[in-house]
């Protein structure tokens, strides 16, 4: 049976890896004017505080989004917000709450589909896709890239859940191989 398409970005995994250290940062609508943050959506510093991280973004980028808030702490979407999606529009300011990309942080993300990653796809390294996440639910559609050979991801292995298996958009357990907090993006093994 084929895995279910559901980009839903990524998510720091329980029970494996490291603790995950969450940390809050600043959104200027300057530094996020191009596009909407969303809970799942890969982070990247600027010098404005943390954005939206394009496809790739190298040894800039923060960590997962795991909370959007409006400019006074109130979670987006929330009865009081100044806000009233459940997601930071492009050009808001705001707050992001961000697991961080530390080493040995493990996450949880589907891969895009575009290729099948099986068994051999374990410790070799992709980026991510930066989808657009649902104006609805306020959920990042960020995905892996089935594509090995980007540094951005190191593929650890299969989530083990019902309906789950190797091959196309299939949930993945990844680290940060290159991220600000001291991941250097050492090539796949």
């Amino acid at each position: 049976m084929a895995n279910r398409d559901n980009p839903c970005g990524f998510r720091p995994a329980q029970g494996i890896g490291s603790q995950h250290v969450l940390k809050y940062f600043r959104v200027d609508a300057t530094g996020n004017g191009s596009y909407p943050l969303h809970v799942g959506d890969v982070v990247d510093l600027d010098g404005y505080g943390v954005c939206v991280a394009a496809a790739d973004a190298g040894v800039s980028v923060a960590g997962i989004c795991v909370a959007v808030y409006d400019s006074n702490g109130v979670p987006c979407g929330a009865p009081g917000s100044s806000i009233s999606t459940k997601y930071l529009s492009a050009a808001t300011d705001g707050w992001a709450l961000v697991a961080l990309a530390i080493p040995g942080a493990v996450f949880i993300a589907q891969d895009d589909a575009t290729a099948e990653l099986d068994e051999d796809s374990v410790g070799l390294t992709t980026d991510h896709v930066a989808g657009t996440g649902s104006t609805v639910t306020g959920v990042s559609a960020h995905e892996l890239n089935a594509t090995t050979g980007g540094l951005q991801f190191r593929i650890i292995g299969l989530v083990n859940e019902p309906g789950n298996a190797w091959g196309g958009n299939a949930d993945l357990y990844v680290t940060f191989n290159e991220s600000a907090f001291g991941v250097s993006g050492a090539a796949s093994v």
